[in-house]
């Protein structure tokens, strides 16, 4: 009796054994996958990246923006603009259009070379 419980043991941990390793096997496969995913995500970023670059090489979008900017800032140290420019980007805030409000900020996401203006919230 014993004689035919041990094939029937050593099948058992055999199959156990192979299991394992198909799960250690299947673990390895999808760290690799994980890290291939990893490694095309940051090259097709550097790839935007890189065509972003050669298309604003001949743009002063960034400038102007900048430039916008600034000029902004400083017509809110101006005592007598305080009040206008207060009104202005109240009616920013309250009436413009949603889509309007997305319009500006990928025009200036896009200006500068921020892909993520998805992650922002109105």
């Amino acid at each position: 009796m014993l004689q035919a419980l041990i094939p029937a043991v050593a099948e058992l941990a055999s199959g156990w054994m192979t299991n394992r390793k198909e799960k250690a096997v299947a673990k390895q496969k999808l760290a690799v996958a994980k890290i291939e995913a990893q490694v095309t995500k940051v090259q097709s970023d550097a790839n935007w990246e890189e065509v972003a670059m050669k298309a604003s090489d001949n743009s002063i979008k960034d400038e102007l923006w900048t430039c916008a900017f600034i000029l902004l800032i400083a017509a809110c140290m101006w005592p007598d603009a305080q009040p206008y420019i207060r009104e202005g980007f109240l009616v920013l805030k309250n009436d413009c259009p949603e889509w309007l409000s997305w319009g500006i900020l990928a025009s200036i996401a896009a200006s500068f070379g921020i892909k993520s203006i998805g992650r922002f919230k109105t």
